[in-house]
Protein backbone atom coordinates (compact mmCIF):
# COMPACT_ATOMS: atom_id res chain seq x y z
CA UNK A 1 0.00 0.00 0.00
CA UNK A 2 1.03 3.39 -1.12
CA UNK A 3 1.47 6.21 1.11
CA UNK A 4 -1.63 8.09 -0.27
CA UNK A 5 -3.65 4.33 -0.46
CA UNK A 6 -2.63 4.57 3.55
CA UNK A 7 -3.68 7.98 4.47
CA UNK A 8 -7.20 7.29 2.14
CA UNK A 9 -7.74 4.15 4.66
CA UNK A 10 -7.13 6.08 7.65
CA UNK A 11 -9.62 7.23 10.14
CA UNK A 12 -10.61 10.59 9.53
CA UNK A 13 -10.73 12.92 12.90
CA UNK A 14 -13.98 14.84 12.11
CA UNK A 15 -14.69 17.51 14.52
CA UNK A 16 -18.63 17.44 14.74
CA UNK A 17 -19.84 20.73 14.96
CA UNK A 18 -23.54 20.05 16.71
CA UNK A 19 -26.44 22.33 17.58
CA UNK A 20 -26.88 24.34 20.69
CA UNK A 21 -29.45 21.85 23.03
CA UNK A 22 -31.51 24.70 24.47
CA UNK A 23 -32.66 25.96 21.33
CA UNK A 24 -34.39 23.01 21.04
CA UNK A 25 -34.18 22.28 17.42
CA UNK A 26 -35.21 18.68 17.40
CA UNK A 27 -34.61 17.69 13.61
CA UNK A 28 -31.13 18.98 13.94
CA UNK A 29 -30.37 17.33 17.32
CA UNK A 30 -31.50 13.89 15.72
CA UNK A 31 -29.22 14.70 12.72
CA UNK A 32 -26.11 15.22 14.90
CA UNK A 33 -27.16 11.76 16.99
CA UNK A 34 -27.35 9.79 13.38
CA UNK A 35 -23.99 11.17 12.40
CA UNK A 36 -22.56 10.33 15.85
CA UNK A 37 -23.78 6.87 14.83
CA UNK A 38 -22.93 6.03 11.07
CA UNK A 39 -19.80 7.69 10.68
CA UNK A 40 -17.58 5.54 12.90
CA UNK A 41 -18.57 3.19 10.68
CA UNK A 42 -17.00 4.69 7.71
CA UNK A 43 -13.83 5.22 8.62
CA UNK A 44 -14.48 8.26 11.19
CA UNK A 45 -13.33 9.00 14.42
CA UNK A 46 -16.11 11.28 15.67
CA UNK A 47 -15.92 14.23 18.11
CA UNK A 48 -18.54 15.67 18.64
CA UNK A 49 -19.00 19.80 20.55
CA UNK A 50 -21.31 22.31 20.71
CA UNK A 51 -22.17 25.03 22.66
CA UNK A 52 -22.72 24.15 26.73
CA UNK A 53 -25.02 26.14 28.41
CA UNK A 54 -23.80 28.16 31.27
CA UNK A 55 -25.13 31.52 31.29
CA UNK A 56 -28.46 30.69 30.19
CA UNK A 57 -30.35 30.56 33.08
CA UNK A 58 -33.83 32.35 32.80
CA UNK A 59 -36.64 30.54 31.44
CA UNK A 60 -37.79 31.03 27.47
CA UNK A 61 -40.33 33.59 28.05
CA UNK A 62 -37.50 36.01 29.11
CA UNK A 63 -36.92 38.93 27.57
CA UNK A 64 -32.93 37.76 27.90
CA UNK A 65 -33.35 33.84 27.18
CA UNK A 66 -32.08 34.73 23.40
CA UNK A 67 -29.36 37.43 24.34
CA UNK A 68 -28.04 35.10 26.97
CA UNK A 69 -28.02 32.14 24.56
CA UNK A 70 -25.98 34.39 22.18
CA UNK A 71 -23.58 35.15 24.63
CA UNK A 72 -23.22 30.58 25.11
CA UNK A 73 -22.77 30.27 21.48
CA UNK A 74 -21.01 33.36 20.23
CA UNK A 75 -18.27 34.48 23.36
CA UNK A 76 -17.62 31.64 25.46
CA UNK A 77 -17.94 28.30 22.90
CA UNK A 78 -15.38 30.12 21.03
CA UNK A 79 -11.97 29.10 23.23
CA UNK A 80 -13.44 25.78 23.52
CA UNK A 81 -14.10 25.39 19.64
CA UNK A 82 -10.42 26.64 18.71
CA UNK A 83 -8.98 24.22 21.33
CA UNK A 84 -10.87 21.14 19.14
CA UNK A 85 -9.46 22.55 16.31
CA UNK A 86 -6.29 21.59 16.82
CA UNK A 87 -6.90 17.70 16.69
CA UNK A 88 -9.22 17.57 13.60
CA UNK A 89 -8.74 16.68 10.15
CA UNK A 90 -11.95 18.21 8.77
CA UNK A 91 -14.44 19.66 10.21
CA UNK A 92 -18.34 19.52 9.67
CA UNK A 93 -20.75 22.37 10.81
CA UNK A 94 -23.76 19.82 11.42
CA UNK A 95 -26.69 22.84 10.18
CA UNK A 96 -26.13 25.34 8.02
CA UNK A 97 -27.59 27.77 11.06
CA UNK A 98 -24.05 27.69 12.77
CA UNK A 99 -22.78 28.80 9.85
CA UNK A 100 -20.93 31.95 11.88
CA UNK A 101 -18.58 29.75 13.19
CA UNK A 102 -16.54 28.86 9.68
CA UNK A 103 -14.81 31.77 9.92
CA UNK A 104 -13.51 29.96 13.19
CA UNK A 105 -12.44 27.25 10.97
CA UNK A 106 -11.28 28.44 7.88
CA UNK A 107 -7.52 26.90 8.72
CA UNK A 108 -9.41 23.23 8.67
CA UNK A 109 -10.35 21.62 5.68
CA UNK A 110 -14.27 21.67 6.22
CA UNK A 111 -17.99 20.66 5.26
CA UNK A 112 -21.54 22.37 6.55
CA UNK A 113 -25.09 20.86 5.61
CA UNK A 114 -27.46 23.39 4.50
CA UNK A 115 -30.82 21.61 5.42
CA UNK A 116 -32.95 24.55 4.23
CA UNK A 117 -32.55 28.34 3.12
CA UNK A 118 -36.21 28.83 4.61
CA UNK A 119 -34.94 31.71 7.29
CA UNK A 120 -32.59 33.62 4.77
CA UNK A 121 -35.43 33.96 2.41
CA UNK A 122 -37.56 35.28 5.30
CA UNK A 123 -34.94 37.75 6.42
CA UNK A 124 -35.07 38.68 2.81
CA UNK A 125 -38.70 39.38 2.62
CA UNK A 126 -39.70 36.45 0.32
CA UNK A 127 -41.53 34.41 2.60
CA UNK A 128 -44.74 35.74 3.31
CA UNK A 129 -46.39 36.21 6.95
CA UNK A 130 -42.75 36.01 8.15
CA UNK A 131 -41.34 39.40 9.29
CA UNK A 132 -37.75 39.15 10.16
CA UNK A 133 -36.75 42.09 12.73
CA UNK A 134 -32.47 43.26 12.96
CA UNK A 135 -31.55 41.06 14.61
CA UNK A 136 -32.56 38.03 13.12
CA UNK A 137 -31.63 39.92 9.70
CA UNK A 138 -28.54 40.28 10.83
CA UNK A 139 -28.01 36.55 11.79
CA UNK A 140 -29.21 35.51 8.82
CA UNK A 141 -26.50 37.51 7.06
CA UNK A 142 -23.60 35.89 9.17
CA UNK A 143 -25.21 32.80 8.49
CA UNK A 144 -24.82 33.72 4.90
CA UNK A 145 -21.69 34.66 4.86
CA UNK A 146 -20.41 31.61 6.62
CA UNK A 147 -21.71 29.16 3.65
CA UNK A 148 -19.73 30.96 1.10
CA UNK A 149 -16.71 31.01 2.59
CA UNK A 150 -17.32 26.61 3.48
CA UNK A 151 -15.07 24.62 1.79
CA UNK A 152 -17.79 22.18 0.61
CA UNK A 153 -21.44 22.99 1.25
CA UNK A 154 -23.72 19.60 1.75
CA UNK A 155 -27.62 20.46 0.64
CA UNK A 156 -29.44 17.57 2.02
CA UNK A 157 -32.22 17.72 -0.68
CA UNK A 158 -32.12 19.08 -5.04
CA UNK A 159 -34.81 22.03 -4.40
CA UNK A 160 -31.98 23.04 -1.20
CA UNK A 161 -29.35 23.20 -3.70
CA UNK A 162 -31.23 24.91 -6.40
CA UNK A 163 -32.63 27.50 -3.89
CA UNK A 164 -29.04 27.70 -2.61
CA UNK A 165 -27.71 28.93 -5.72
CA UNK A 166 -30.51 31.11 -6.59
CA UNK A 167 -29.87 33.16 -3.58
CA UNK A 168 -26.00 33.40 -4.72
CA UNK A 169 -24.91 31.59 -1.43
CA UNK A 170 -22.24 29.46 -2.43
CA UNK A 171 -20.58 28.63 -5.31
CA UNK A 172 -21.54 25.68 -7.41
CA UNK A 173 -18.41 24.21 -7.49
CA UNK A 174 -18.15 24.02 -3.93
CA UNK A 175 -21.84 22.30 -3.58
CA UNK A 176 -22.89 19.02 -3.58
CA UNK A 177 -26.08 17.28 -2.50
CA UNK A 178 -26.26 14.61 0.29
CA UNK A 179 -29.90 13.26 0.93
CA UNK A 180 -30.68 12.64 4.14
CA UNK A 181 -31.04 9.34 5.43
CA UNK A 182 -33.60 8.20 8.01
CA UNK A 183 -32.66 9.16 11.25
CA UNK A 184 -33.65 6.34 13.52
CA UNK A 185 -34.68 2.78 12.91
CA UNK A 186 -38.12 3.36 11.00
CA UNK A 187 -39.92 -0.19 10.47
CA UNK A 188 -43.26 -1.47 10.58
CA UNK A 189 -44.97 -2.35 13.83
CA UNK A 190 -46.71 -5.59 14.84
CA UNK A 191 -50.61 -4.46 15.50
CA UNK A 192 -50.99 -5.86 18.76
CA UNK A 193 -47.37 -4.38 19.80
CA UNK A 194 -48.80 -0.93 17.68
CA UNK A 195 -51.43 -1.22 20.16
CA UNK A 196 -50.23 -1.31 23.58
CA UNK A 197 -47.77 1.58 22.86
CA UNK A 198 -50.57 4.09 21.28
CA UNK A 199 -53.43 3.27 23.67
CA UNK A 200 -52.04 5.99 25.79
CA UNK A 201 -53.10 8.71 23.15
CA UNK A 202 -56.88 7.41 23.21
CA UNK A 203 -56.27 5.60 19.73
CA UNK A 204 -56.52 1.83 18.37
CA UNK A 205 -54.71 0.41 15.47
CA UNK A 206 -59.04 -0.22 14.57
CA UNK A 207 -59.14 3.24 14.12
CA UNK A 208 -59.19 4.88 10.71
CA UNK A 209 -56.97 7.88 11.38
CA UNK A 210 -54.87 10.74 9.58
CA UNK A 211 -51.34 11.62 11.63
CA UNK A 212 -49.88 14.73 10.88
CA UNK A 213 -46.23 15.46 12.46
CA UNK A 214 -44.97 18.58 12.85
CA UNK A 215 -44.91 22.09 14.39
CA UNK A 216 -47.36 24.46 14.46
CA UNK A 217 -46.02 27.07 11.58
CA UNK A 218 -47.59 28.52 8.63
CA UNK A 219 -45.82 26.94 6.60
CA UNK A 220 -46.68 23.64 7.75
CA UNK A 221 -50.32 23.96 6.76
CA UNK A 222 -51.95 22.58 9.63
CA UNK A 223 -54.74 24.74 9.08
CA UNK A 224 -55.69 23.35 5.99
CA UNK A 225 -55.07 20.08 7.25
CA UNK A 226 -57.90 20.73 9.32
CA UNK A 227 -60.15 21.89 6.86
CA UNK A 228 -59.40 18.97 4.43
CA UNK A 229 -60.01 16.70 7.00
CA UNK A 230 -63.39 18.43 7.79
CA UNK A 231 -64.24 17.95 4.24
CA UNK A 232 -63.67 14.27 4.03
CA UNK A 233 -66.22 14.30 7.06
CA UNK A 234 -68.94 16.22 4.87
CA UNK A 235 -68.70 14.78 1.60
CA UNK A 236 -69.18 11.37 3.07
CA UNK A 237 -72.12 12.33 5.48
CA UNK A 238 -73.31 13.54 2.20
CA UNK A 239 -73.05 10.19 0.09
CA UNK A 240 -74.04 8.48 3.22
CA UNK A 241 -70.79 6.15 3.62
CA UNK A 242 -67.87 6.13 6.11
CA UNK A 243 -65.23 8.76 6.08
CA UNK A 244 -61.61 7.70 4.27
CA UNK A 245 -60.60 8.16 8.37
CA UNK A 246 -62.97 9.45 10.88
CA UNK A 247 -60.11 10.95 13.08
CA UNK A 248 -57.44 13.54 13.09
CA UNK A 249 -54.19 13.19 14.96
CA UNK A 250 -51.38 16.17 14.91
CA UNK A 251 -48.34 14.72 16.57
CA UNK A 252 -47.43 18.39 17.90
CA UNK A 253 -48.49 21.69 19.89
CA UNK A 254 -52.03 21.65 20.84
CA UNK A 255 -54.46 23.46 18.66
CA UNK A 256 -54.46 27.20 18.10
CA UNK A 257 -57.90 28.49 19.48
CA UNK A 258 -58.95 29.34 15.95
CA UNK A 259 -58.38 25.98 15.00
CA UNK A 260 -60.29 24.54 18.03
CA UNK A 261 -63.34 26.84 17.22
CA UNK A 262 -63.23 25.53 13.68
CA UNK A 263 -63.20 21.91 14.87
CA UNK A 264 -66.30 22.67 17.06
CA UNK A 265 -68.39 24.75 14.57
CA UNK A 266 -68.03 21.81 12.21
CA UNK A 267 -68.60 19.15 15.14
CA UNK A 268 -65.47 17.27 15.00
CA UNK A 269 -63.94 18.48 18.38
CA UNK A 270 -64.16 14.85 19.52
CA UNK A 271 -62.39 13.71 16.25
CA UNK A 272 -59.18 15.81 16.29
CA UNK A 273 -56.18 15.80 18.91
CA UNK A 274 -52.96 16.87 19.51
CA UNK A 275 -50.53 14.70 21.11
CA UNK A 276 -47.04 15.82 22.72
CA UNK A 277 -43.61 13.95 24.19
CA UNK A 278 -44.07 11.06 21.73
CA UNK A 279 -41.05 8.72 21.74
CA UNK A 280 -39.75 7.08 18.87
CA UNK A 281 -41.84 3.70 19.49
CA UNK A 282 -44.46 5.43 19.50
CA UNK A 283 -44.29 7.50 16.77
CA UNK A 284 -43.52 4.60 15.09
CA UNK A 285 -46.65 2.77 16.08
CA UNK A 286 -48.84 5.48 15.50
CA UNK A 287 -47.49 5.82 11.74
CA UNK A 288 -47.55 1.68 11.65
CA UNK A 289 -51.48 2.02 12.47
CA UNK A 290 -52.71 5.46 10.77
CA UNK A 291 -54.73 5.00 7.63
CA UNK A 292 -52.40 7.68 6.04
CA UNK A 293 -49.87 10.95 7.23
CA UNK A 294 -50.87 13.73 5.85
CA UNK A 295 -48.24 16.50 5.19
CA UNK A 296 -49.34 19.27 2.49
CA UNK A 297 -46.19 21.27 3.45
CA UNK A 298 -45.69 24.66 2.13
CA UNK A 299 -41.93 25.26 2.48
CA UNK A 300 -39.11 22.48 3.29
CA UNK A 301 -35.52 21.88 2.89
CA UNK A 302 -36.55 17.98 2.98
CA UNK A 303 -39.35 16.69 4.46
CA UNK A 304 -38.15 13.55 6.93
CA UNK A 305 -41.87 12.55 7.97
CA UNK A 306 -42.49 11.37 4.51
CA UNK A 307 -39.72 8.68 4.45
CA UNK A 308 -40.44 8.22 8.04
CA UNK A 309 -44.16 7.00 7.44
CA UNK A 310 -43.49 5.26 4.38
CA UNK A 311 -40.22 3.18 6.10
CA UNK A 312 -43.29 2.16 8.79
CA UNK A 313 -45.70 1.21 5.92
CA UNK A 314 -47.99 4.18 6.34
CA UNK A 315 -49.70 6.05 2.99
CA UNK A 316 -48.71 9.33 2.64
CA UNK A 317 -50.10 12.63 1.20
CA UNK A 318 -47.95 15.33 0.61
CA UNK A 319 -47.51 19.10 -1.39
CA UNK A 320 -47.06 18.67 -5.12
CA UNK A 321 -43.89 20.89 -4.87
CA UNK A 322 -40.28 20.09 -4.42
CA UNK A 323 -38.69 18.81 -2.05
CA UNK A 324 -41.85 16.93 -1.09
CA UNK A 325 -42.43 15.56 -4.54
CA UNK A 326 -38.87 14.56 -5.15
CA UNK A 327 -38.65 12.29 -1.72
CA UNK A 328 -41.81 10.57 -2.01
CA UNK A 329 -41.41 8.46 -5.14
CA UNK A 330 -44.12 6.88 -6.92
CA UNK A 331 -45.79 5.74 -3.57
CA UNK A 332 -47.24 9.09 -2.73
CA UNK A 333 -49.99 11.06 -3.69
CA UNK A 334 -49.19 14.70 -4.26
CA UNK A 335 -52.08 17.12 -3.35
CA UNK A 336 -52.31 21.25 -3.90
CA UNK A 337 -51.47 22.05 -0.68
CA UNK A 338 -53.46 25.52 -0.66
CA UNK A 339 -56.97 23.59 -2.10
CA UNK A 340 -58.21 21.71 1.32
CA UNK A 341 -60.89 20.57 -0.78
CA UNK A 342 -58.88 19.34 -3.63
CA UNK A 343 -56.55 17.60 -0.54
CA UNK A 344 -60.07 15.76 0.40
CA UNK A 345 -60.60 14.42 -3.27
CA UNK A 346 -57.24 13.15 -4.14
CA UNK A 347 -57.62 11.20 -0.28
CA UNK A 348 -61.36 9.60 -1.34
CA UNK A 349 -59.77 8.62 -5.05
CA UNK A 350 -56.36 7.44 -3.15
CA UNK A 351 -58.41 5.12 -0.61
CA UNK A 352 -58.68 1.87 -3.02
CA UNK A 353 -55.46 1.83 -3.42
CA UNK A 354 -54.00 2.27 0.02
CA UNK A 355 -52.49 -0.99 0.51
CA UNK A 356 -50.30 -0.37 -3.27
CA UNK A 357 -48.94 2.88 -1.63
CA UNK A 358 -47.94 1.24 1.79
CA UNK A 359 -46.07 -1.17 -0.83
CA UNK A 360 -44.70 1.10 -3.12
CA UNK A 361 -44.25 3.79 -0.08
CA UNK A 362 -41.94 0.97 1.85
CA UNK A 363 -39.91 0.78 -1.22
CA UNK A 364 -39.00 3.98 -1.58
CA UNK A 365 -38.10 4.31 2.04
CA UNK A 366 -35.04 1.83 1.58
CA UNK A 367 -33.16 4.90 -0.76
CA UNK A 368 -32.94 6.84 1.86
CA UNK A 369 -30.25 5.11 4.09
CA UNK A 370 -28.73 6.23 6.82
CA UNK A 371 -25.36 4.07 5.91
CA UNK A 372 -25.26 5.35 2.23
CA UNK A 373 -25.44 9.05 3.74
CA UNK A 374 -22.39 8.51 6.19
CA UNK A 375 -20.47 7.08 2.66
CA UNK A 376 -21.30 10.17 1.65
CA UNK A 377 -20.24 11.99 4.14
CA UNK A 378 -17.01 10.66 4.33
CA UNK A 379 -15.92 11.48 0.25
CA UNK A 380 -17.45 14.96 1.15
CA UNK A 381 -14.73 15.14 3.75
CA UNK A 382 -11.88 13.81 1.59
CA UNK A 383 -12.71 16.34 -1.10
CA UNK A 384 -12.41 19.52 1.30
CA UNK A 385 -9.26 17.85 2.61
CA UNK A 386 -7.79 17.66 -1.15
CA UNK A 387 -9.19 21.01 -1.61
CA UNK A 388 -7.86 22.45 0.91
CA UNK A 389 -4.34 21.27 0.55
CA UNK A 390 -4.15 22.21 -3.17
CA UNK A 391 -5.16 25.73 -2.13
CA UNK A 392 -2.08 25.82 0.74
CA UNK A 393 0.11 24.58 -1.64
Amino acid sequence: MNSRDAAKSANLKVLLIANYVPDGQTSMLAFGRMLEREMPRVGCDLRVISPPQRVLRVPASSRWWKWLGYVDKFVLFIPMLRRHLRWADVVHVADHSNGMYIPWVKDKPNVITCHDVIAVQAALGMVEGWNVGWTGRQFQRLISAGLGKADIVACVSAMTERELLALGLADARRVTIILNGLNDNFAPVEPDEAQRLIERFGTSVQDKYLVHVGLDMDRKNRRRILEAFIALQERAAAAGKPPMADRLLFVGPELVPEMAELARKHGVADRVKAVQKVSHEELCALYASATALIFPSLQEGFGWPIIEAQACGCPVFTSDLAPMNEIGGTGAVYVDPYDPAAMATAMEAAEPRLGEMRRLGLENATHYSAAQMARSYRAAYERAIAEHRTRAS
